[in-house]
């Protein structure tokens, strides 16, 4: 048995870590070892850090709130915590050059060369190859492939319970930013079908299939929260 992370560090001013939407996230010493001592007499220590970051910073859940109005709308609280462990699989979508579509010609070519099913009930992962190659630069934010709007249906068909990428949105950046269309998260919110972005490592999980665990911290009402993505694999 083996543990695999499949998550990002959340690091001290990496702008190039998340979305360009969100903020840059801010992680400060709140309280210093020095501190501490001085304060408690030179008894003992301690330090703890103050954070300012987005729920979507990182690697993270998507909840149905983040694009839907809707007051009902699930938040990331309420995400049942089975649709974040169980079986899953990850697809090789790596041939898909940057800012290209992914259609269901491309996912279907990809089961048949991991040689994998879908099944109902199942993680679905996406290996695009983005955070490997771009990792650390402006065009991570920018040079992913995304889903056209019949791949996000041909995905939302399959009967998985939760899928994720390992990019900043599963949607295509030419989409977001000239047409203003997300077949991705409009399959979010019309489903009810969580999204992990930001995943890690999946060239380590790839045409694989694996146990999946992300449990999404419990922020009351939010719209989206972090997670620490693993794969569990049996040797």
């Amino acid at each position: 048995m083996k543990l695999i992370d499949l998550s990002q560090e959340i690091k001290h001013r990496d702008r190039f870590g998340q979305h360009w939407a969100h903020p840059t996230p801010l992680m400060f010493a709140y309280i210093t070892h020095q501190q501490a001592y001085e304060e408690l007499g030179g008894v003992t220590t301690y330090t703890t850090e103050w954070l300012n970051l987005s729920s979507h910073t990182g690697t993270h859940i998507d909840a149905q709130k983040h694009n839907n109005p809707n007051p009902d709308a699930m938040t990331v609280d309420q995400i049942p915590l089975e649709w974040c462990y169980g079986d899953a699989l990850c697809l090789d979508l790596t041939q898909k050059p940057p800012r290209s579509w992914i259609t269901p010609e491309d996912l279907e070519k990809a089961c048949d060369k991991s040689k994998l099913r879908i099944n109902k009930g199942d993680i679905l992962l996406l290996h695009t190859g983005t955070w490997n190659r771009t990792k650390g630069t402006a065009a991570y934010q920018t040079d992913n492939p995304g889903l056209n709007r019949d791949a996000a249906a041909w995905i939302r068909k399959s009967g998985v319970k939760l899928f994720g990428v390992d990019s900043v949105t599963p949607d295509n950046p030419i989409d977001q930013s000239q047409n203003m269309v997300y077949p991705s998260h409009d399959m979010l919110r019309d489903a009810g079908l969580p999204i992990i972005e930001n995943l890690a490592n999946l060239d380590k999980v790839v045409d694989r299939r694996f146990t999946f665990i992300g449990f999404p911290i419990k922020l009351k009402g939010a719209s989206g929260g972090w997670i620490r993505a693993v794969a569990l694999l049996d040797e």
